[in-house]
């Protein structure tokens, strides 16, 4: 077992509290977490009784989770290559509750509708394994984002979702992405985690 070095430990604290100072408040804990058990828990390899030496722990890459992701998201994010630390750049996963820490990019109204209905739809797959929403849910996350507007309705039309009949949506109306849906998921998914 090898001696720690307190002053070169007392050092590296010193400079992960200096980086940790510059990250938002919200995700310090974490970061400070993460950089800890970097610089404290490498190792070149450990040897096995049996004289194997096996590769050190790789620890969990910033973005990315410990928690275990419900498996219809798992199985959208392979069928779409998305890698799970793009997830951990749209929302808080080991939080709980789940926090959305994404931002909607503003200037075009039925763009950044789009966009916020995508992500409840996706919050709700992480949430309970299911890529759904209800009119209601989603309508209520929109005016909360001061996104709602006469033209909403509208965007339900579109070929995106499955749900909505000739009539239009109610409150209770199950929203659901169609295969066009999931690709424009996977793509507002990709461009938001840049």
């Amino acid at each position: 077992m090898a001696k720690l070095d307190f002053a070169k430990a007392k050092a590296d604290i010193s400079e992960i509290v200096e980086i940790v100072k510059t990250v938002p408040e919200a995700l310090q804990q974490r970061c400070f977490e993460l950089l800890f058990e970097r610089a404290f828990s490498e190792t070149e390899a450990s040897v096995k009784p049996g004289g194997a030496a096996t590769p050190a722990e790789e620890p969990t890459p910033p973005g990315a989770s410990d928690k275990k992701l419900p498996s219809n998201v798992v199985a959208f994010m392979r069928r779409h290559n998305i890698p799970d630390s793009q997830l951990g750049k749209l929302f808080m996963i080991d939080h709980d509750p789940l926090l959305p820490v994404y931002k909607i990019p503003t200037g075009q109204m039925a763009k950044s509708q789009l966009i916020k209905v995508l992500m409840v739809i996706l919050e709700n797959g992480l949430l309970n394994n299911s890529l759904t929403a209800t009119y209601a849910e989603l309508r209520g996350s929109a005016r909360d984002d001061d996104l709602y507007d006469g033209n909403f309705n509208k965007l339900f039309r579109k070929d995106l979702f499955k749900g909505v009949g000739k009539d239009g949506v109610n409150d209770d109306t199950v929203i659901e992405l169609t295969g066009t849906g999931m690709d424009k998921l996977a793509e507002v998914i990709k461009e938001l985690g840049q």
